[in-house]
């Protein structure tokens, strides 16, 4: 008996210890790119490729995010890319929900083709439409309205969205936005495992299917919201190309902001060591840590809601 026990145990330790183990190591392999950039970040640029330094500089300095902060107008970057992505990810919650809503509960012809195209738009790269989206929202007509009342009073027959937060906002508007297949597709697993007896119940107390919508479907769907909202949100927010097009040379945000360091970085005037490439090594570092700073914490505040959405939305 004493050595069935001992056994038992040894081999529970084993499987702990083994468990622990491979844990550890993909932690590692996770965080080695934020542990770098953190020690690149705090180098002195000499230290960039010294041999003898590993993880821990020998003289820490700030001078790289200082330096980053400047060129890369980080309050303004940081401003833009908190209203692009918390105004686009609002907007894609609440156009994808309707759109997925309608595709869970009611049956219209074509219903399955519809969504079969729906999901084909992920399969759509944004390079192979950035003409037509460029030129509707540089030549914005507001669905026509703009040229009849031009007819009418003589004014201008468009408007122009680049450069405005409205080129990302309209597309989320209308269920179109980055990635927006993927939101309805969750949307529409959450509402399909829902029970119909809530709507039938809204309907008995008189509830139409807007009200009952907006009223019961929608509240119960928390999870998948905040799933949509954190997707859309990191999405907008590390987004380059279709920023770099539709901001225009006045605003940018992070993903902007960090392209072009490099260059801005050697462009820099009265800074002697910017010339040298390992300076401009450490301060690429210090500028990628302060784009990603606000998604860490991001995530930090949002983690078990998402897990949990995860879970419960079925993504796997």
């Amino acid at each position: 008996m004493l050595a069935t026990y001992w056994n038992k145990r040894l081999r529970g330790s084993s499987v702990a210890f083994l468990r622990a183990a491979v844990l550890i190591v993909l932690a590692y392999q996770l965080l080695y790119p934020l542990l770098y950039m953190l020690s690149m970040s705090l180098r002195r640029p000499e230290e960039a490729m010294d041999p003898s330094v590993i993880w821990i500089p020998k003289t820490l300095t700030l001078s790289n995010f200082v330096d980053a902060l400047r060129v890369m107008d980080f309050w303004d970057a940081l401003a833009n890319s908190l209203y692009i992505g918390i105004g686009c990810g609002l907007l894609d919650v609440m156009s994808c929900a309707f759109v997925a809503y309608g595709f869970a509960r009611f049956r219209f012809p074509f219903a399955k083709t519809l969504f079969a195209l729906v999901i084909l738009t992920l399969m759509v790269p944004v390079q192979t439409i950035i003409l037509p989206l460029y030129a509707d929202m540089k030549y914005f007509d507001a669905f026509g309205l703009l040229g009849l009342f031009s007819a009418m009073t003589g004014g201008p027959d468009s408007i122009s969205l680049v450069g405005n937060y409205s080129a990302f906002y309209l597309p989320s508007l209308f269920a179109m936005g980055l990635r927006s297949g993927l939101y309805i597709f969750i949307f529409r697993q959450f509402f399909s495992t829902m029970p119909r007896e809530l709507e039938d119940a809204a309907y008995v107390d008189g509830y139409g299917p807007f009200k009952t919508f907006f009223f019961i479907m929608l509240p119960n769907a928390k999870n998948a919201m905040i799933t949509v909202f954190l997707f859309s949100f990191v999405w907008h927010w590390n987004e380059y190309y279709l920023s770099n097009l539709m901001l225009g040379n006045g605003k940018k945000n992070f993903a902007i902001a960090l392209s072009s360091l490099r260059v801005d970085l050697e462009s820099v005037v009265n800074v002697q060591t910017i010339s040298d490439p390992l300076a401009v090594v450490t301060r690429i570092q210090a500028g990628a840590l302060l784009a990603i700073v606000p998604l860490v914490l991001l995530y930090l505040v949002t983690q078990r809601f998402f897990t949990d959405s995860i879970e419960n939305v079925g993504i796997k």
